[in-house]
């Protein structure tokens, strides 16, 4: 039998605004007006009010609010007890407008306060069940697997750019600690993996001339100077030039051969040969030729192989003289010094 005082202290009108409206439990509302929860009890069957099943006050009402200027359906979270949109729940299909009860936020400082306790009960609850879950997972893919894959395609196609950079982010960040595992991976594997490969080459022969190709107009001044770049460190000789310093080589000769009038079939030459143990890959060492005009000078010195009467034929004499002004200029001596200079590394090349 409910108390009498209590009985006098709740209305039935204020008894319903609570249960009904508010969604207060019995234990709720008995710890509002310092009494036991049975005395609620009772009170509800006296005044006729329906009783709730457990768990079902907690069950929000969808309402419309306004939100950024539009209005949009919203809900009363569990924890905060605000009303937020439903964007702000995660999404929950046996909860009122199928998102869950608990906001976004409420959810992640609920984390974050019992993250030790949460994980550790995640990873126990995963080895106990994982061969059934295994089994489950397996059935139903295998039963929903038409509708299953178009969803992932649909997916893929929406979010490519945005997963391809995340991916990227990822292995950037943990490069070391996957580059090991792969490792391990491949050694514990490595006849199988010897195998894929194999059958991988053979199935993307054709694929991969096609992007080397691409790869290659797209980056030729990258990888002749990275060509470059080997050979001179070969020698322990500076490699100071940059792609830009090459492009107004380059421009400097209006993009044609520095000794002919050639505009195709060009070769970085080295003025001072690499192999001479002197010099290097700079401004001042290097200059655009025609590959048979390379292949003629190779490792000679400049000053006598340009006295050859076949070497005559190809090389244009005026524009010869502006090369050595040009590479003099940039060196910052007169012709005659520059001249002695490369005849002094000639003198002590390595053998």
């Amino acid at each position: 039998m409910a108390n009498i005082k209590v009985q006098n202290k709740i209305s039935k009108e204020e008894l319903s605004e609570l249960c009904l409206v508010q969604h207060k439990s019995m234990r709720e509302i008995a710890k509002m007006f310092d009494c036991n929860h049975t005395t609620i009890g009772d009170l509800l069957k006296r005044y006729g009010i329906p009783s709730r099943p457990p768990g079902g006050a907690r069950k929000a009402q969808i309402v419309q609010i306004e939100h950024d200027g539009q209005m949009v359906e919203a809900k009363r979270c569990t924890v905060c007890n605000e009303v937020k949109p439903l964007e702000d729940f995660n999404v929950g299909r046996k909860s009122s407008g199928g998102r869950q009860p608990k906001c976004k936020e409420c959810r992640k400082r609920h984390y974050e306060d019992n993250r030790t306790h949460i994980n550790n009960k995640s990873m126990t609850n995963y080895y106990k069940n994982h061969e059934e879950n295994k089994l489950k997972r397996r059935l139903y893919y295998s039963k929903h697997k038409i509708q299953l894959r178009k969803q992932q395609k649909e997916y893929y196609l929406l979010n490519h750019e945005k997963n391809l950079l995340a991916n990227r982010h990822y292995y950037h960040t943990n490069k070391d600690t996957i580059l090991q595992k792969e490792r391990l991976k491949r050694m514990e594997n490595i006849e199988y993996y010897r195998e894929q490969d194999r059958k991988r080459y053979v199935r993307r022969k054709e694929q991969r001339s096609i992007y080397h190709q691409k790869y290659y107009e797209m980056n030729k001044a990258t990888i002749k100077l990275n060509s470059k770049k080997r050979k001179t460190s070969l020698k322990s000789l500076p490699f100071t030039l940059t792609e830009q310093q090459w492009d107004q080589i380059q421009s400097d000769f209006n993009y044609g051969c520095a000794l002919s009038k050639h505009h195709s079939n060009l070769n970085m030459e080295h003025f001072i040969p690499v192999s001479w143990g002197h010099g290097g890959t700079y401004v001042g060492n290097v200059y655009p030729v025609h590959w048979k005009i390379n292949h003629s000078k190779s490792d000679t010195n400049p000053f006598v192989w340009i006295e050859r009467k076949d070497v005559k034929e190809l090389v244009d004499m005026d524009k010869w003289h502006r090369l050595i002004s040009y590479l003099a200029e940039h060196n910052h001596l007169s012709v005659d010094k520059f001249r002695d200079f490369v005849t002094w590394c000639e003198k002590t090349r390595e053998q």
